[in-house]
């Protein structure tokens, strides 16, 4: 029980992290608008030019058009795929892709397994055990275990390599940053080897995950950390998932905040609105800023800063 104990563990601080990361993000004072187009959920006629609803005549009097599809067009590649960095800075798409894809697929391996759990706690007849459905189920398995497991290590080696290799991204890599490199390489390695040389078709992967939703109840005579591959696995695993939250690692799920309330955020500011509340909460503030012309010294709030005189610089 205790891998199982410190899978829990780590879910909590996963779960509490995250609710925290969140909670933080929507309490932030409002952002200053970039006003950057094309704004994704633009509709298509739009995007197609980087246009805004805005330039429309009397939009204000208009039942505003958004396009969900046109925003998931555009992230999907950019999650995924790295497409930023494809254009940006090909040799490093090479080396980064397969370490972030890896980490993907291991997060669609968990789900699959999850799924694979659920369908058996369905009942005895959930599975056949000639079925199309457990085939298809245990063949995506294996092909997204073993497809992420190898591009990760591939990958983890590759980013390595860059940020010791490469006096550019040398000079900006912090002792975190190897860290976190090689906390996931491990990870990944200890996974392969394990696969490889005692669980080829994750059946011991299955029979974990169905233990963590029933409490330890094993799917059959396995038992977690039987190889000291396994169990070093397990405990990375489980780590790892608490670890992410803590870290700036969490940016591969909190972007999403970043798109959406920052970069696409195009709301429109009405008399009486919450923005308009956000903003005069915001004018209430006291900044400290060095530049002396502005007279930010902790006491006077922003309205009171942005009501005066500019004061002549000498």
């Amino acid at each position: 029980m205790g891998f199982y104990a410190l899978s829990y563990l780590c879910v909590a601080v996963f779960v509490i992290a995250t609710g925290w990361l969140v909670y933080r993000q929507m309490t932030l004072p409002v952002h200053v608008r970039w006003e950057i187009y094309p704004v994704q959920h633009e509709t298509t006629a739009k995007v197609a030019y980087g246009g805004s609803y805005m330039e429309d005549l009397n939009w204000w009097e208009k039942k505003r058009e958004s396009s969900l599809l046109n925003e998931l067009k555009y992230m999907a590649p950019e999650i995924l795929f790295l497409r930023g960095l494809w254009k940006e800075n090909r040799s490093l798409w090479r080396v980064s892709f397969p370490f972030h894809f890896g980490l993907y697929l291991m997060i669609a391996t968990f789900g699959l397994l999850v799924l694979h759990a659920l369908l058996v706690l369905w009942g005895e007849d959930g599975l056949p055990a000639g079925g199309a459905a457990r085939s298809l189920l245990d063949g995506l398995i294996v092909l997204a275990g073993w497809t992420g497991l190898i591009l990760g290590n591939i990958g983890s080696l590759g980013v390595l390599y860059r940020r010791l290799a490469d006096p550019e991204l040398r000079r900006y890599s912090s002792f975190v940053d190897y860290f976190n490199i090689l906390f996931i390489f491990l990870f990944f390695l200890s996974a392969f080897i394990t696969c490889l040389l005692s669980d080829p078709f994750l059946q011991g992967a299955k029979a974990y995950t169905f233990g963590l939703l029933t409490g330890g109840h094993s799917l059959n005579s396995y038992v977690p950390g039987q190889s000291v591959s396994g169990g070093l696995a397990i405990v990375l695993a489980s780590l790892l998932v608490a670890y992410i939250p803590l870290t700036h690692m969490s940016h591969m799920y909190m972007k999403y905040f970043f798109y959406h309330n920052v970069k696409w955020d195009d709301a429109p500011n009405r008399q009486g609105g919450s923005i308009e509340a956000a903003i005069l909460k915001n004018l209430e503030l006291k900044p400290t800023w060095k530049a002396k012309h502005v007279e930010a010294d902790g006491r006077k709030s922003w309205r009171d800063i942005a009501s005066s005189a500019p004061k002549e610089m000498k």
